[in-house]
């Protein structure tokens, strides 16, 4: 009896190991953790941009007390026109500084692109950077897209075809140093497209303390504008009443209009040929001498040149004896005093 009960004890406990083995088998199999989700490449890329723009959506434009214009640039050559590209060395354009602060806004000169297009995008999104275009620091952002240039041109009375001022408001606190050159990036171009804008720039050098991207002496027609924070304002109150108790001038620096178009580089003979008279046989060399050497003339001379009349009637003091007064002399002549002295024998 009791070898029958330890067996079955034997069995039981054997029974029970093997189910609490089992058991516990099942429950790790019921805790392993789950196989990670399959990522979506799109989606990721999608939150990326997203938190993208978040960031950049938290960049307010800044504040100030006063707005003044630091560098300008207003030379252009007629029906000429650039664009910027998100390519590097294609996408930026340069100023000096002149004036401390902040800087709100840049202004460019041009008109919106053709649309459709196969090249050019719906907008251009940037930042500024400091001594280099490519590693100086990065400063705040900026963007402007077609729909902002035909708005601000209808603004300004003009239509899609026609120039005019075009502002760019800037993002962030931008600082500006006296002396120091910053950089206008495009980064990107919307639209899968590589270019943006149809802006002016003038040729032969016209603004010395930047340039833009196309030439070392090409230039864009820009403005740039630089704000004051209140410390600055205060600073410079300081200074200009120290200037002022020195008896130091001071020159004020006024904004220019909006609406002021900039300075055409069209060559001076052309502008000379097209308003002076058509060229008739009397003044062909005069012509020809005024478009081949734009020097100025001065017209007296042209007027003796054209008109010989007037120089000798000017020049004419002394008239010649007259014949009559001739046969006076001749007659007068006989009683000399040679006619007397040696009388002819």
């Amino acid at each position: 009896m009791n070898s029958l009960i330890a067996l079955v004890l034997k069995n039981f406990l054997k029974y029970f190991i093997s189910l609490a083995v089992i058991n516990a088998f099942f429950s790790c199999s019921d805790d392993s953790p789950a196989p990670p989700p399959i990522s979506n490449p799109a989606s990721s890329k999608n939150t990326k941009d997203a938190a993208t723009q978040e960031i950049r959506s938290s960049l307010d434009f800044p504040t100030v007390y006063i707005e003044e214009l630091d560098q300008t640039q207003e030379f252009y050559k007629e029906q000429h026109e650039t664009s910027f590209s998100y390519v590097p060395n294609k996408n930026w354009f340069s100023y000096t500084a002149q004036k401390n602060g902040i800087l709100t806004k840049i202004l460019l000169f041009g008109k919106p692109n053709f649309q459709p297009s196969d090249h050019y995008g719906d907008s251009m999104h940037g930042f500024v950077r400091e001594g280099n275009p490519d590693k100086g620091p990065k400063y705040g952002e900026w963007e402007l897209s077609r729909d902002d240039i035909v708005n601000q041109l209808t603004a300004q009375g003009l239509n899609n075809r026609e120039a005019g001022w075009i502002t760019i408001r800037m993002r962030g606190e931008i600082p500006q140093e006296l002396g120091q050159t910053y950089f206008l990036v495009c980064e990107k171009v919307t639209g899968g497209k590589p270019w943006f804008g149809a802006f002016a720039f003038g040729e032969g050098n016209p603004y010395k303390p930047g340039k833009f991207w196309l030439h070392p002496e090409h230039d864009l027609v820009f403005r740039t504008y630089v704000g004051k924070t209140p410390n600055q304002v205060a600073s410079e109150q300081k200074n200009q009443k120290i200037a002022k108790d020195l008896g130091i001038e001071q020159k004020s620096n006024l904004p220019l209009n909006p609406t002021d178009r900039p300075t055409s580089q069209t060559p001076p003979n052309q502008i000379i040929a097209q308003q002076r008279e058509p060229v008739t046989e009397e003044n062909e060399p005069i012509q020809k001498q005024i478009i081949e050497d734009p020097q100025p003339i001065e017209p007296k001379v042209i007027e003796a040149e054209e008109k010989p009349d007037l120089q000798v009637e000017k020049l004419n003091l002394i008239q010649p004896p007259s014949d009559e007064g001739s046969d006076i002399n001749n007659s007068k002549g006989k009683n000399s005093l040679f006619n007397r002295l040696f009388k002819r024998q």
